[in-house]
């Protein structure tokens, strides 16, 4: 048990590194018994958490899950490959939603209290995302649910090594980006596969509005003029820490 903790423990602590978080050890506690590993870093401007625990949700009684602070509490969404799963208590009026694609509809299951806005951002890009998820470990299960300001994605069982834990944590931030389009104003989705920008867009750096050569911090999607990142060398966001940056253009 101990020996499985150290792997468990190094693994969150070069995570730790990576994406500029704490981790805390995991091991025996005077009192507590066993406490499982944690990391928390934070992502552009929300707070995010990775933990382990047991629950029922899954067959193999035990999930990994990544926690992001959701700035938009009166949204309630779930994506779950497992179509037994039961609906929050007390939730009214949360609708079955169809992917456009056939093939997904037999492989996700989504409900939302925003019909019309989710929707909107059940696109290539997510279900591409979904898929990967899925399939990060085995077995090839998925439960994604929003609701009292917090985004949940769980995977089944203890994720202990530092590639598939890497990876988890990634495509749960790449979904967070994704799924923010829901509620992000000055975005027109055009087609499944694109987002474009309507409004103006203040940079950190020259507070200026952003009207071309908008460039996006790799690490916490914010957005700057492409010359004030020159400039600087690195993202302007605090905590961040980004030194690379990708073109609207590239979306």
């Amino acid at each position: 048990m101990l020996k499985q903790f150290g792997k468990w423990n190094r693994t969150y602590s070069q995570l730790e590194g990576h994406f500029v978080g704490k981790s805390k050890t995991g091991g025996a506690t005077y009192g507590l018994g066993f406490v499982k590993p944690t990391l928390a870093f934070d992502y552009g401007r929300t707070s995010c958490l990775l933990q382990s625990q047991a629950s029922s949700i899954f067959k193999t009684g035990k999930l990994t899950e990544m926690t992001l602070l959701w700035p938009n509490p009166s949204l309630k969404l779930q994506i779950t490959t497992l179509f037994d799963a039961k609906i929050e208590r007390g939730t009214k009026k949360i609708l079955p939603i169809e992917f456009r694609q056939v093939a997904f509809n037999s492989q996700f299951s989504v409900r939302t209290n925003q019909f019309e806005q989710v929707n909107k951002v059940l696109n290539y890009n997510l279900q591409r995302l979904l898929i990967r998820l899925r399939n990060l470990t085995r077995p090839n299960e998925l439960n994604i649910s929003i609701k009292r300001g917090k985004l949940k994605i769980q995977k089944p069982g203890f994720i202990k090594d530092v590639a598939p834990l890497h990876d988890f944590i990634r495509y749960s931030l790449d979904l967070f980006d994704q799924l923010m389009l829901v509620s992000t104003e000055g975005i027109d989705f055009l087609n499944e596969n694109n987002a474009t920008v309507l409004e103006s867009i203040t940079c950190p750096i020259c507070s200026g509005g952003i009207t071309e050569q908008m460039v996006l911090c790799e690490r916490c999607k914010t957005p700057h003029c492409r010359d004030c990142w020159e400039y600087n060398r690195q993202c302007a966001t605090y905590a961040c820490q980004g030194t690379s940056y990708f073109s609207t253009s590239e979306i």
